[in-house]
């Protein structure tokens, strides 16, 4: 879990971010509505419209240090491009990654997609249960290795 609280600063969540987040979540577009039925589904929490210092992400795997963002045809405009570039730049000093996928991917791909995002956050989770560094030695065979007397 991420303690936003570190956020100190120009970094903390703004006034306001967690009221964006809220408007956001109740006004998605349609590719983020179908993107979040099937992220909604995976084994690991992502957070949609969540609130990340002055920004709101429209996912964000908090655990894996993801955001995912699907960029719809505004964000070809130059403006809003170099406003995308400094997000991401805030972003990856926070130590995320930023995922972007264009809204015609989503409607055209979203298994694809999905599989592809679900990868990127596996590959970030720290390993939970690492294998034995050495093979694990083999039961003795019923009745030998142990004394009746």
């Amino acid at each position: 879990m991420v303690d936003f609280d570190r956020f100190a600063g120009p970094d903390r969540i703004k006034s306001g971010g967690l009221e964006r987040g809220r408007r956001l979540r109740a006004c998605q577009t349609f590719a983020e509505v179908k993107l979040w039925e099937r992220l909604r589904k995976l084994d690991i929490r992502v957070r949609r419209q969540a609130p990340i210092g002055a920004y709101v992400v429209d996912f964000a795997c908090l655990r894996a240090k993801l955001v995912i963002e699907v960029d719809g045809g505004v964000h070809e405009r130059a403006d809003v491009a170099l406003r995308d570039l400094e997000r991401d730049a805030w972003l990856h000093g926070q130590g995320f990654r930023v995922f972007r996928i264009p809204n015609r991917r989503v409607e055209t791909e979203l298994d694809a997609v999905v599989s592809e995002i679900e990868a990127a956050i596996r590959a970030s989770l720290p390993r939970l249960k690492q294998p034995a560094s050495t093979p694990s030695q083999p039961f003795p065979l019923e009745g030998k290795g142990f004394s009746d007397s």
